[in-house]
């Protein structure tokens, strides 16, 4: 970890974790993928190691005989707990007796029991636990160990980078058993770029299988107990999430026509996306993020076991706020009071949900996933009972843009936010964003059809009225997934309500960063960089060409940015990687209706130069 966080470089990072992957035992590889997350289990399993920054002191404190205040002094400058421990316990004033050796097992067992431990006397169990670490670690294991329960490790190594490492260490198998492919490649390039070739044939291969099966730590330890043969045996299996498929966008339905012909439609929800796994009378409920959110929905769970059918299933849908009176879909500001740890049943009262299916991806033991749209669809109707909380989306068969406008209208009546077109014969695309679906959304004024998710890298503090709140502007990336790098492309201050600036400053606050993250391409200099780790949703009058911010400055020549971007909410249901990427917002700047004359462009460049 001390290694990799002295890296800037993506590459280097690959190979630095691919060397420790590449020596790792089979039951090891899997703890080391989770550790150096920062997590004990894939997101799925719903155990977290985090502890209060309180508990964290007193561990520390405990452990090398200085008291609280000592370790909070410090904290304050040093800024890094992490730092703190490593500093005291260099510096101890005690000496245990009782001391070992610490090994990955002992530290993943300790967190592992930390983030399983609940009831009475738990806090006093984990501060034990974590005080045990720290006290037999060296100051560089300390820094470590400290950071992850605070959620702080911040060594930027994402599913990407992992997804790299493990293609790396597989080559030489890969190459073995793929002749014909390197010879064809070998044709087009040699040295280092047809390396970088085959290791990407090899991780589609293992993309492919995390996608049905969100475990990067399972999915490691098969392969090395098995090699790419392991691959295989891997499969759809209840309990464990299938990363959701994702939707290209076009401006216009003549357009959408265009690229699909005749195909189906359905209104675009505003709610939670959700994915459902049904085993006998056992519901679990997966977010977009594949966290489970079982708790959350009691009715969402009752309905399922009510109405669907089959015995075993996974199925996705969206569960939003809905008036049954009136047919009106509550807006999503409404339906995202659900998503609270505390007060369940009270909101499920007031603001009850209703649950709209639209595929299907498994029944019995049987994938759909390979089967066209159109078959899934049959199959999602035959499974569902007619009851009060499920329901399958309302969809529509068009073959013109006429009957496309329509129905957009009719579903913007309705207090949806457009339409989804689809595919009739295409499969289930996990984890792709593809022109399977593609969405078509109710336009705004000014030049922007269509809202984009922003990354949040980085803050300046309030000046005026807005200097008591500590943030007067967030600064905002969008993703390159190629590069698996956030790109800048706005400065951001309007749209956020006193009450949420406050928010926000306590929230990035726990996330700042004495650097620029190495994963951030930015000119800008924010007051505080932020860990690329909060999404925003955010509507501008246009895409403008920019000369200061980074986004798509390889396929744009210049770099694009929003003009007069305005927040509409938080995304907590997004990861970074699921914000609007780099090619997408290149896309959505072709389709503008005008072309955005030089005039325009000088305009808005001096508009992020004076930070307005």
């Amino acid at each position: 970890m001390e290694e990799i966080e002295k890296l800037s470089s993506r590459i280097e990072m690959t190979d630095k974790l691919a060397d420790l992957l590449r020596k790792a035992q089979a039951d090891e590889i899997d703890k080391i993928i989770y550790l150096i997350q920062g997590r004990v289990a894939p997101a799925h399993k719903g155990l977290e190691v985090g502890l209060g920054e309180n508990f964290v002191v007193d561990a520390i404190s405990k452990t090398t005989g200085y008291s609280e205040d000592d370790v909070k002094r410090y904290y304050k400058e040093l800024g890094d707990l992490g730092l703190v421990a490593q500093k005291l316990v260099n510096e101890k004033k005690q000496r245990s007796l009782f001391t070992e050796e610490l090994t990955l097992e002992k530290v993943f067992s300790n967190f592992y029991k930390i983030s399983s431990a609940s009831g009475p006397g738990s806090q006093e169990l984990k501060i034990k636990l974590l005080a045990e670490l720290i006290n037999s670690a060296k100051p560089i294991e300390a820094k470590f160990i400290v950071r992850i329960p605070l959620n702080t490790l911040r060594l930027g190594i994402g599913d990407p980078t992992i997804l790299d490492a493990l293609a790396e260490i597989n080559m030489d198998e890969f190459v073995k058993y793929n002749n014909d492919m390197v010879f064809e490649l070998n044709k087009s390039y040699e040295g280092e770029e047809l390396h970088r070739q085959i290791r990407a044939r090899l991780r589609e291969n293992i993309e492919d299988k995390y996608n049905i099966h969100s475990d990067l730590g399972f999915i490691a330890k098969k392969l090395k107990e098995g090699g790419l043969k392991a691959l295989e045996e891997i499969s759809i299996e209840p309990g464990t999430p299938i990363r959701p498929t994702l939707a290209e966008r076009l401006p216009t339905a003549e357009e959408i026509i265009k690229k699909l012909g005749r195909c189906a439609v359905e209104g675009k929800l505003d709610g939670f996306r959700m994915q459902i796994h049904k085993n006998g009378d056992k519901v679990t409920i997966f977010s977009r993020r594949q966290e489970n959110m079982t708790f959350m929905f009691p009715e969402i769970v009752d309905g399922i076991v009510k109405q669907i059918k089959e015995k075993v299933v996974i199925v996705e849908g969206e569960a939003i706020a809905y008036d049954e009176n009136t047919g009106q879909f509550f807006p999503f500001q409404v339906t995202m009071q659900r998503k609270r740890k505390y007060d369940v049943q009270h909101f499920a009262e007031k603001y009850p949900l209703k649950l709209f299916l639209f595929d299907v991806m498994y029944v019995n033991g049987k994938s759909m996933m390979d089967r066209p749209f159109i078959e899934r669809r049959k199959v999602l109707e035959a499974i569902v009972k007619e009851g009060s909380i499920v329901s399958l989306t309302e969809l529509k068969i068009v073959s013109d843009a006429n009957e496309i406008e329509k129905y957009f209208i009719y579903c913007i009546e309705r207090g949806l936010e457009g339409v989804i077109a689809k595919d009739l014969n295409e499969k289930y695309i996990a984890g792709a964003r593809k022109f399977a679906w593609i969405k078509l959304k109710r336009s705004y004024k000014g030049e922007l059809s269509d809202t984009i998710d922003l990354v949040i890298i980085g803050y300046y503090k309030g000046r005026g009225a807005r200097a008591k709140f500590g943030v007067g502007a967030l600064l905002g990336a969008v993703y390159n997934s190629k590069n698996s790098v956030f790109e800048s492309i706005a400065k951001v201050g309007s749209g956020l309500t006193e009450e949420q600036l406050t928010e926000f400053e306590k929230m990035l606050r726990k996330t700042k960063v004495e650097k620029k993250p190495f994963n951030v391409i930015c000119d800008l200099e924010p007051d505080h960089w932020v860990e690329p780790k909060y999404v925003v949703e955010v509507i501008a009058d246009e895409i403008t060409k920019s000369p200061v911010h980074s986004c798509a400055k390889d396929l744009a020549g210049d770099g694009l940015a929003l003009r007069f971007p305005r927040i509409l909410r938080q995304r907590p249901d997004k990861k970074p990687e699921d914000a609007t990427t780099t090619e997408e917002v290149f896309k959505m700047f072709r389709m503008q209706k005008e072309i955005v004359t030089d005039k325009s462009t000088d305009k808005s460049d001096e508009v992020e130069k004076d930070g307005s």
